[in-house]
């Protein structure tokens, strides 16, 4: 079986989408499928070894319109893409046409904005995204909560939460990676991980930056913000603008050993995102793995991975009360995140663990060139 494995976005470029493309093909490889990665190449953007970067023909965030998809999927039985992916995914669907070969879709998410772009999102959830669904053979969302929110339905939805590698990413605490970022050994360290560009803007730091204004100066603690992007200058300014900069640590980009030794440096993760452009939250779970609780947002899906007042905390988007009342819980009862943390590891270890979601994308797979 040779697989074409489609996403807008793969490592070295941080975002949870290409990370769980590359677990997904890392799975397929693993059952000896023939799988080759598609991805834009972004000028400016690092390569992997592993990809295949197809010249654009115009592009635009995360967004790339790529009509050579239809000669370069000619030989391949079967196409994996990963949704949303505009530009690209009418290509897919005319080769899937033209050819008869079946493709199965990720429903990453449902973008939402709050300017022009939006117009654009719903003129293609009205004319193109239809299609779309309807020739895929199958449609994977990472959990039947989001895609309930979204009113997403397809006649073969399929469950499918994205895994984590619970032996990359274990429990333990890295000090002298602590000392590293510049957080003091016994200080409570908040954690948060993601993107700094405007295509992550709905990731929160803003409300997060506001909400540890009024965490309690007596009490010893620190947020490290890893990730990098065109923003992130602007948060730095509002982190002195807030007169938070002496307990803020921007620790920019992480080479992926360096993630692991981050999240085994903190105490607490916290994801604080805005809106359904945040359909799971993979970060959630890679410090879950890692023995740490998390503070999350009440959003569809996102709030599946949080077993509150057990595993963390879910509070409302944009609640900067809100999340300052659960991060000061932290404070307050220290040996809270270490009992959190550990429940956590637990979950993961039964519901999200590689071997058996790996296993079930494989009958998806097999399925599906079965059927035809």
């Amino acid at each position: 079986m040779k697989l074409a494995m489609i996403t807008p976005v793969y490592p070295p470029y941080r975002g949870g989408m290409g990370v769980v493309a590359k677990q997904n093909t890392a799975a397929a490889k693993s059952f000896g499928i023939d799988v080759t990665v598609f991805t834009p190449d972004y000028v400016g953007r690092p390569h992997h070894p592993e990809a295949t970067y197809v010249k654009t023909w115009g592009a635009f965030g995360n967004a790339a319109f790529l009509p050579t998809l239809l000669k370069l999927l000619r030989s391949y039985d079967i196409a994996h893409l990963h949704y949303t992916f505009y530009g690209a995914d009418v290509f897919v669907w005319l080769w899937s046409m033209l050819w008869r070969k079946p493709y199965v879709l990720t429903y990453h998410m449902q973008p939402k904005t709050h300017d022009w772009r939006e117009i654009i999102f719903r003129l293609h959830r009205l004319l193109i995204e239809p299609f779309i669904l309807r020739r895929a053979k199958a449609v994977l969302v990472s959990s039947q909560d989001y895609a309930a929110s979204i009113h997403l339905q397809h006649r073969n939805l399929i469950e499918l939460p994205f895994e984590v590698d619970t032996e990359r990413f274990l429990p333990g605490k890295d000090l002298e990676f602590r000392a590293k970022l510049g957080a003091p050994e016994q200080a409570s360290v908040f954690l948060f991980v993601g993107g700094l560009d405007v295509a992550h803007s709905f990731k929160g730091v803003s409300v997060l930056l506001r909400s540890i204004v009024h965490l309690p100066t007596t009490r010893n603690w620190r947020v490290v913000i890893v990730g990098d992007g065109d923003m992130r200058q602007s948060y730095v300014d509002l982190a002195q603008a807030l007169g938070v900069t002496d307990r803020v640590i921007f620790a920019g980009a992480l080479s992926d050993a360096d993630l692991v030794r981050a999240y085994r440096a903190a105490d607490i993760h916290v994801l604080p995102s805005l809106t359904k452009s945040e359909a799971f939250g993979l970060v959630t779970l890679e410090a879950a793995a890692s023995g740490l609780p998390s503070i999350v947002t009440n959003l569809p899906g996102v709030r599946t991975l949080v077993e509150p007042g057990v595993t963390g905390f879910v509070v409302e988007p944009n609640d900067e009360e809100a999340l300052e009342t659960a991060m000061a819980e932290f404070l307050h009862n220290p040996l809270l995140a270490k009992t959190m943390g550990s429940a956590a590891r637990e979950r993961v270890l039964d519901e999200y663990a590689q071997p058996v979601l790996a296993s079930r994308l494989r009958e998806v797979y097999n399925s599906v060139t079965v059927s035809g």
